[in-house]
């Protein structure tokens, strides 16, 4: 075994671990720790909570609420600590990539260097569950995979990812498929099939699982239907402003390791076009393959660009860009001076992240938290909550909502208007008309949705990224405690009626 395996994993660890773990527990975190808590009470994905990732965005977390559960430990904190194991993995695999692509460990430990800078793997690291973590290291793995020309493995690792997210497929398959063609010379066709085998594994196996449940069809609609009947594009190019924004907030400087990385690999490639090069640079053709990933991963998002997190499958890619230039600018160095290089980088890099993660640190789940406890200590244990894009309370006091239904944009509400009786104003009805006593709102939902409630239920007050309603009926009194715990604020402007024409959906 690599001794600096342990060395990049225990660096890596400490610099995710000094990020804290009580960074806010956001929506779309608590959508995927919601769906772990249903999956390992036994309800398989889709069926607890629907949403358009991938089945695996629902079992990874899963594992981290058994373990939760089993050594009766906090669900949310035991997640968290599970997937910094997977973050941290991540950064191992960088490692291994870097150093079998180039055959140096110095240039795998820059290329682990490199990753290691990224702010916006940092958020995620020790602030999750996101399904992009486990799906950024199936995609260093697939990569991996293509280097040592392990067909089977690379269709393996490539499912999987997009088993976590569907917006893997299109990088990873990409590198694959261009590794097959420069790499597999006179057997590409049966290194074509162990790709399709390996592929297909993973698709059987949650088959057969999904078909036992009776949740097949469920499964399908989820990961397929909704994303190509129900969601519209949203492209890059109008909103680039918007989105420039969005990347440089969350990756600050790092954003130019990214860049130079990901224009570093198709410079490099250029060394390929010559047989003469390409044979006393084996390195080459991978290279390659990884640029026609990187490639037409980046024209899916110039097509399709939610926030900065779909740039997380760039992330190894760019590494081993940049550590490709380390290898071409010091391979005619002394090994001393390679020496003395690769550390002065890898100790650079580790004191930006380091930085990053100490001031960048939160503490809104601490907050959110105290929302819960308090609000719910007004209430009978048996109480009902209802979450209309809020499954934060939910995860933290460990409750099932009602329905499955908890996510209305980005598609989910124009498939919800198909299928339920009546549309979407049919289930606002239904809603109102099942009385829970508590209405939690994600920050931000439509007037249209406040307006279907009102005056049945009363704005009580906030916690970070949700809005708490109570039901009407439950009287002056127990209204008066539950604002008195909410921190109801007279001058919010959800403490007045929403507008009397709502905004369409």
């Amino acid at each position: 075994m690599d001794p600096l395996v342990f060395l990049v994993g225990g660096v890596a660890l400490v610099t995710y671990a000094l990020h804290g773990f009580n960074g806010m527990l956001s929506r779309d975190l608590a959508v995927y720790s919601y769906a772990g808590q249903q999956v390992a009470e036994g309800v398989p994905p889709y069926l607890g909570i629907l949403n358009r990732a991938g089945p695996l965005a629902h079992v990874v977390p899963g594992i981290g609420v058994g373990i939760a559960r089993i050594g009766g430990f906090d669900d949310v904190l035991t997640m968290r600590l599970f997937f910094m194991v997977i973050a941290t993995a991540c950064v191992c695999a960088v490692y291994v990539l870097g150093r079998d692509v180039f055959a140096s460990r110095l240039v795998g430990l820059v290329t682990a260097g490199a990753f290691l800078t990224f702010f916006g793997f940092i958020e995620y690291a020790s602030n999750g569950p996101r399904e992009k973590t486990p799906m950024t290291l199936f995609i260093t793995l697939a990569l991996w995979s293509v280097a040592r020309r392990r067909w089977f493995s690379a269709g393996l690792f490539v499912s999987l990812a997009t088993l976590c997210l569907q917006i893997a497929f299109f990088s990873s398959f990409a590198a694959v498929l261009a590794g097959v063609l420069f790499l597999a010379h006179g057997e590409r066709l049966k290194a074509l099939l162990r790709v399709a085998v390996g592929g297909a594994v993973p698709v059987a196996l949650l088959g057969v699982w999904f078909a036992i449940a009776g949740s097949l069809r469920d499964s399908v609609d989820a990961f397929v239907l909704i994303n190509f009947r129900y969601t519209t594009p949203d492209p890059v190019l109008p909103v680039l402003d918007e989105a420039w924004l969005d990347v440089t907030t969350a990756y600050g400087v790092s954003l130019w390791v990214l860049f130079a990385g990901l224009v570093a690999l198709p410079l490099l490639s250029l060394g390929a076009l010559r047989k003469a090069t390409r044979l006393a640079n084996p390195w080459l053709p991978v290279v390659a393959a990884f640029t026609v990933g990187a490639a037409v991963g980046l024209a899916w998002n110039v097509k399709e660009y939610d926030a900065w997190p779909d740039l997380f499958p760039m992330l190894p890619l760019a590494a081993v860009g940049l550590g490709g230039v380390f290898h071409v600018v010091t391979k005619r160095l002394p090994v001393r001076a390679t020496l003395v290089a690769a550390v002065a980088l890898s100790l650079v890099a580790t004191v930006l992240a380091i930085h990053h993660s100490v001031t960048s640190r939160g503490d809104r789940l601490e907050t959110q938290r105290a929302s819960v406890k308090a609000v719910l200590a007004q209430l009978p244990d048996d109480a009902t909550i209802t979450s209309v894009e809020a499954p934060q309370a939910l995860v933290l006091d460990k409750r099932r909502n009602p329905t499955r239904h908890q996510m209305f944009s980005s598609g989910l509400q124009f498939y919800i208007d198909d299928i339920w009786p009546g549309g979407l104003d049919g289930f606002r009805r239904d809603l109102v008309e099942d009385e829970p006593d508590m209405i939690v709102f994600g920050d931000p939902v439509s007037d249209r949705w406040r307006a279907a409630i009102e005056p049945e239920y009363v704005y009580v007050g906030s916690a970070p990224d949700w809005f708490w309603y109570a039901r009407r009926s439950l009287g002056e009194e127990k209204l008066a405690e539950l604002r008195k715990a909410a921190g109801y604020d007279p001058d919010d402007e959800w403490a007045r009626p929403p507008p009397p024409e709502p905004l369409p959906e």
